[in-house]
């Protein structure tokens, strides 16, 4: 039994980061799938075990994370991948926690541990993706008034929308230019301009941005002013950024509370009594 169980450790952890790594290969997203076909390029076929955690994985659960994946912009991650992460640091944190158990003396403690530390790295990638969707949605309602102002400043000088969505895209960086990318090879490809950029504005799921891509294809369809609803929607969109900074700036004193309580308050008690304390001990 001692000599088998370093063994199944060393097979687990093996397993787990092999699926690990096999799961960090690169998929084809949809638009490349789209212009493969209509290349007229075969796409190859899917792993063996992607297919196997495809049919073991529940389709509205794969509904739910192919959302997340958008949101968090790994196009190239498909959710069998992600399931496929989960479960080899599920693994991980399995070969670790029996490790802690051979180690340990307390077979008990040592079994606590080990469930503990499974458990938490079978939330990792989760925890990832969360932190990518958050950063990926501030990005783009950081860039988007700058993005809208010369959109509108480029629609004001006499350029057709299609031709300022180009020219505003190219002056934009991260994740909002990787998306107005994605939106104008779909226009491109013959996709409708309002299919395309309810599409962009489904799969980043940020409020700043679904309202404006909202604005614009009603200003379209009623034909107003599109100059003006621009200026309005950068001047909004500056506005939400300004609230956020400032609701940030208000959850700091509470956020400065755990550091506070861990390291000046003791400092400040041992600065005080540390003196009284020595000199008492130093009389006894």
């Amino acid at each position: 039994m001692t000599i088998l169980l370093p063994i199944a450790i060393a097979i687990v952890g093996a397993a787990s980061i092999f699926l690990i790594a096999m799961s960090m290969v690169p998929a084809t997203n949809v638009l490349q799938t789209r212009m493969r076909k209509l290349e007229r390029v075969d796409e190859p076929s899917l792993p063996q075990h992607t297919i196997i955690v495809n049919q073991i994985v529940s389709t509205e659960r794969k509904s739910v994370l192919q959302g997340q994946l958008n949101e968090a912009g790994w196009y190239e991650v498909t959710p069998a991948a992600l399931a496929i992460r989960g479960l080899g640091a599920f693994g991980i944190g399995l070969s670790v926690g029996c490790l802690l158990i051979f180690f340990l003396h307390n077979n008990v403690l040592g079994a606590i541990i080990g469930v503990l530390v499974a458990m938490i790295s079978w939330r990792v990638p989760s925890f990832f993706l969360s932190r990518a969707i958050k950063a990926r949605k501030e990005s783009i309602g950081r860039d988007l008034p700058e993005f809208l102002d010369l959109l509108s400043t480029t629609v004001q000088a006499g350029l057709s929308l299609n031709a300022a969505l180009i020219q505003a895209t190219d002056a934009t960086t991260g994740p909002l230019h990787a998306e107005l990318t994605s939106t104008l090879a779909e226009i491109r490809l013959g996709r409708s301009r309002e299919e395309a950029l309810n599409a962009m504005a489904d799969r980043a799921n940020e409020n700043s941005l679904t309202m404006t891509v909202s604005a614009i294809v009603q200003s379209e369809k009623l034909g107003t002013d599109l100059t003006d609803v621009l200026h309005e929607l950068a001047k909004e969109s500056r506005d939400r950024r300004w609230m956020r900074a400032e609701e940030k700036a208000a959850q700091l004193p509470i956020l400065m509370i755990i550091p506070m309580a861990l390291f000046m308050i003791p400092s400040l008690y041992l600065m005080i009594f540390g003196p009284v304390i020595a000199e008492f001990i130093e009389h006894r």
